[in-house]
């Protein structure tokens, strides 16, 4: 089961958590015995009374070992507090960062077939709701236990009783099975529901200018709000039943007390002391039945939960490529020979390209929309493997070379430049800690990007955000290709880099180009002629085709 694969590296902190339980059921236990049989001793005026494993005591003894067990109690509880804490915290904590890198590490093809937001849904949402139901699983492994040893407790004091107690808990379990059973059901509803909404909110968030040029920001509201709408009445079918469940449990409980005391009272024993004391133990087992009901339900919805994760974690791992392993410092040639690319079988998005990039080249791409630029493109980063052909840099198939010193020779700028939370030098290095602050200072001249010292008075270490806001586009495109140049790569590709900037700034951007020209081999999607005129030669594509072009 899922869910046990989950909990199965945590079981020795599991383990613990139960040991510990059924210590604190067992000073539970023997704390009520003590002091029901303390006060039926005060009622009827005797000096000394019988305790469980110690026999005949004073009122004095038996009050010191009251308070020695209430001290054990809290000792445990607070220990059994840090332990499933830690538990639960350490779980979500192991998923979040399992899940982000499995899908970090999956092909860029397996990413792409993901929908929108299913990053946040897989490493954030899903870990939540799976610590929230181990925690309450746990306290039902806690309440099991701690019942364990009520019972054997009970047993102790009387044999009768504790098999009342234990069939009337056997009974209740069998008739709660069936509402269990629709929460698991319901749980798998209500996941389905909740990814859509996920996967809706990741979308509005990227098609903001969209939606507000298009003046449908009343329309997007309602279709959120119907989504919304879908995923609460899912989630309240779920708790509708689930949170039923303790009601239904405490009603049948109660019943059978009563068939309890009626039995008990059939039964005519004359120690008022162990029966006094068996009530108590069946009365608070009652509390630790209601544990164990709400772990069954936590149980039932874990199911599907886990199964969800376990069915991403496949997908993702499934699409892990093992990794080259040759290292190269430098791009002088890169070919492609042959190379076709299609997705699922389909028609070919590139066919028999063949085509040689020299080191220094500036390379224009242009080709009508849907032409395969994108796909050409990808192939070149390594993103994207051939299904037919080759490409290799320097006589070597880049499948071959470990993607660490590929993404650092081959670099790109995207059409729309997003900034992180953080400074300047932040951006620059974009996680990438070798990065220091002089290869900052370097991108930036290269990047044509200078930093005015009344705006950006920090420098480098300016935070970007409110000096984000103030950043023109051409100075993002600038900082986006700052980023792509701080590793000293040898072949940078630009997607249109000019194509939502004014006359200005897309002059800023093409001189940037022409000075890197002949030091590093640049790439460029673009339909500007002002920028294709630094280009040396021009691929063009046109139904997947890709043709060499001379300036």
């Amino acid at each position: 089961m899922a869910a046990s694969t989950i909990l199965q590296p945590f079981r020795g902190r599991l383990a613990a958590f139960g040991v510990n339980s059924f210590t604190i059921g067992l000073v539970e236990a023997t704390f009520l015995v003590v002091i029901t049989r303390s006060i039926l001793s005060v009622a009827d005026s005797d000096t000394s009374l019988d305790l469980p494993f110690l026999g005949d005591a004073t009122m004095s003894k038996a009050a010191v070992v009251a308070a020695v067990l209430i001290a054990a109690r809290l000792v445990l509880g607070l220990v059994s507090v840090r332990l499933q804490t830690g538990l639960t915290y350490e779980i979500n904590s192991s998923l979040r960062q399992e899940l982000a890198r499995d899908y970090l590490a999956a092909e860029w093809s397996a990413q792409m077939r993901q929908q929108r937001g299913i990053l946040h849904h897989v490493a954030v949402q899903l870990p939540a709701q799976t610590t929230s139901l181990v925690f309450q699983l746990s306290s039902a492994i806690g309440g099991l236990l701690s019942l364990v040893s009520l019972l054997i407790i009970a047993f102790v004091v009387d044999s009768l009783a504790s098999l009342i107690v234990l069939l009337a808990l056997v009974v209740l379990g069998s008739v709660l099975f069936p509402l269990r059973r629709a929460v698991r059901v319901r749980t798998r509803r209500a996941l389905e529901h909740q990814t859509a909404y996920t996967t809706s909110i990741a979308e509005v968030a990227d098609l903001g200018l969209e939606i507000n040029a298009l003046g449908v920001s009343n329309e997007t509201a309602a279709h959120l709000d119907r989504l919304v709408e879908n995923e609460m009445q899912a989630h309240r079918r779920v708790g509708l039943v689930s949170y039923a469940i303790p009601t239904v449990y405490t009603t049948l409980a109660y019943g059978a007390i009563v068939i309890a005391v009626l039995a008990l009272d059939a039964w005519s024993s004359d120690d008022m002391g162990s029966l006094g004391a068996i009530m108590l133990i069946m009365l608070r087992s009652l509390t630790y039945g209601q544990q164990i009901q709400q772990g069954g339900t936590a149980l039932s919805q874990l199911g599907p939960v886990a199964a969800k994760i376990e069915q991403y974690r496949s997908e993702f791992r499934e699409a892990h490529r093992a990794p080259g392993r040759e290292q190269i410092d430098r791009v002088d040639v890169l070919s492609f020979d042959a190379v076709t690319f299609s997705y699922d079988d389909a028609t070919p998005v590139i066919a028999d390209a063949s085509f040689t990039i020299h080191h220094g080249d500036v390379i224009g791409v242009i080709g009508p929309s849907g032409a395969g630029k994108t796909t050409l493109v990808q192939l070149l980063l390594g993103l994207y493997q051939p299904t037919g052909g080759l490409i290799t840099a320097d006589g070597t198939p880049i499948v071959n070379l470990s993607p660490a010193s590929w993404h650092r020779l081959v670099t790109f700028v995207p059409q729309e430049t997003r900034l992180l939370d953080g400074t300047i030098a932040d951006n620059v290095r974009f996680m990438r800690s070798n990065i220091t602050d002089d290869d900052v200072h370097h991108a930036l001249r290269l990047a044509n990007l200078t930093l005015d010292g009344d705006r950006f008075a920090d420098g480098i270490h300016t935070d970007l955000g409110a000096a984000g806001r103030q950043f023109s586009g051409g100075q993002r495109q600038r900082l986006a290709i700052a980023r792509a140049l701080a590793t000293d790569p040898s072949i940078l590709v630009l997607d249109e880099p000019t194509s939502s900037l004014d006359a200005e700034s897309e002059e800023v951007i093409v001189d940037t180009l022409t000075r890197l020209k002949g030091q590093v081999t640049v790439v460029v999607v673009s339909h500007r002629d002002s920028t294709l005129a630094t280009c040396d030669r021009v691929l063009r594509v046109e139904n997947g085709r890709v043709s060499v072009e001379t300036r």
